[in-house]
């Protein structure tokens, strides 16, 4: 962590807002990238957008926020390059630095891969014409995703703490074939994405140690078990 932030510390004085590489794959240049579409205001003051990488056609989803307001989502990619290759976990593209063209502040992107399925606990509410409800199929597909990427962040040293359908993400697979009958949705991965509040075991096993109450993180309602000690 002392690194990057040191790499960070270069790159603002010496004003060379170049690729941070922490993926899997780099990106070169400063913005690799043009809007498509604006998708969200996301959490921690960033904005999320449908974007086109410059020179090539596939599109990517980019989070970005002002340097300033950046440290959340610089933690996030940090942690989401621990789980580079497992094909449960959305894919990281990389991150950079650039320089906004309308105030001239530095802006810091992470760019991921795009779900074009949407999130699970849309396509929940949509299935079988609005009734809700998955097929089974796709239920039992889903869960042993799931539960591989679980497999892949646990032993990694680390515990996501906000797993729910709406951080489940679908991104269709190329090699799979639909079969006569299956849902539109069989075509589609779910992925495990949003690493706003994981940690390590090693800080949270610290967090137990020193503080007086251990209290719920992530959302409430899929919380399987927890308590706060006095």
């Amino acid at each position: 962590m002392e690194d990057r932030r040191r790499r960070k510390a270069v790159k603002l004085m010496d004003k060379e807002f170049c690729v941070t590489s922490c993926c899997s794959r780099n990106i070169h240049g400063g913005k690799t990238w043009e809007e498509v579409k604006h998708i969200a205001h996301g959490a921690r003051n960033t904005t999320i957008s449908l974007a086109k990488q410059v020179g090539l056609p596939q599109l990517v989803v980019v989070k970005y926020a002002a340097i300033d307001d950046s440290d959340t989502l610089q933690r996030q990619s940090e942690v989401h390059s621990k789980f580079q290759g497992c094909p449960y976990i959305l894919r990281c593209y990389g991150d950079e630095y650039c320089t906004a063209k309308d105030n001239g502040r530095i802006i810091y992107n992470v760019l991921f891969e795009h779900a074009s399925g949407g999130n699970l606990a849309d396509l929940i509410k949509t299935s079988r014409g609005g009734a809700g409800g998955l097929p089974e199929s796709d239920v039992k597909s889903f869960t042993k995703s799931i539960l591989l990427g679980l497999d892949c962040i646990h032993n990694k040293g680390y515990a996501h703490l906000d797993i729910k359908p709406k951080n489940i993400l679908l991104v269709p697979d190329l090699s799979k074939k639909r079969k006569r009958g299956a849902s539109a949705s069989a075509a589609f991965d779910a992925k495990i994405a949003d690493f706003w509040i994981a940690k390590s075991s090693k800080q949270i096993l610290a967090e137990l140690r020193w503080e007086d109450r251990w209290c719920l993180e992530g959302t409430r309602v899929y919380v399987a078990r927890g308590y706060c000690r006095a």
